[in-house]
């Protein structure tokens, strides 16, 4: 999947950068000739083939594959609700988890956030590390993004960056073209958007200062701060197929230089 040029670069750097031990759990699910509504699975393969070309890369990265419905248990400790799933733990044990195959331009994102999860180094706003301090409860951020949006990669950066901060926040990055039942039923019609706590959304881009005051707000009960101005979001198409054209490398994903 990965073309063999762009494999030696993320090599080079997985030996330069990545300095401890990753683990990658994937969740995946067999698949059914039946139709079920709401599992949607569809590139569970291509998450699995991916995810093998990366740990091939790195002696220390160690890759573990679950079934979703025969391991149910270990899904549910690392919470991952759906399939394909995938969770990075590094030093800090602090879970990300991404659902989806993380391609076009999240990808670069993705190899980010398996060396910062790894090394557990990362640049994060005073500021943001300050709100996130006086968190005393649990917060979840759900970030909806899509592999065709210029907006997705940096939002779903900035939340993984708050979980590595802190232990009380924990996020989801959701791959939505990989979830057409789900954006369905939330009736998801941009992205990015995030959903903190489960009820309360901030559309658009929003930056890692931002986001941590919202989540500090969401975990007080207290009405969320959307930035001034019109949110900066990507329009999902109604198709699949009308999603516009990424440039990506021949296998694909666009690799960070």
């Amino acid at each position: 999947m990965i073309p063999l040029r762009d494999q030696q670069l993320i090599r080079e750097r997985f030996a330069r950068e990545l300095t401890s031990r990753l683990r990658v759990d994937f969740f995946t699910r067999k698949p059914s000739p039946i139709f079920i509504p709401g599992r949607d699975s569809l590139r569970c393969e291509d998450v699995r083939t991916l995810l093998q070309e990366l740990a091939s890369l790195s002696e220390r990265i160690s890759l573990t594959v679950h079934d979703i419905d025969a391991e149910a248990k270990a899904a549910s400790e690392l919470g991952v609700e759906e399939a394909p799933g995938i969770v990075l733990r590094g030093q800090s044990n602090r879970a990300l988890r991404f659902l989806g195959l993380p391609s076009g331009t999240l990808f670069p994102v993705f190899l980010e956030a398996m060396i910062e999860a790894a090394r557990n180094r990362y640049e994060l706003d005073e500021a943001a590390k300050r709100q996130l301090r006086r968190l005393k409860s649990d917060v979840r951020l759900d970030v909806y993004v899509a592999p065709h949006c210029p907006y997705s990669p940096a939002v779903m950066h900035a939340a993984f960056k708050l979980a590595l901060e802190s232990v009380r926040v924990r996020v989801n990055a959701i791959e939505v073209t990989e979830f057409p039942a789900l954006t369905q039923r939330h009736g998801l019609r941009a992205v990015p958007l995030t959903v903190l706590g489960e009820k309360d959304a901030l559309p658009g881009l929003v930056d890692e200062r931002a986001l941590a005051a919202n989540v500090l707000l969401a975990a007080e009960g207290r009405p969320l701060q959307p930035g001034p101005g019109p949110a900066r979001v990507t329009a999902l198409p109604a198709q699949p197929s009308e999603q516009p054209a990424v440039r990506t490398s021949p296998g694909g994903l666009i690799i960070p230089r």
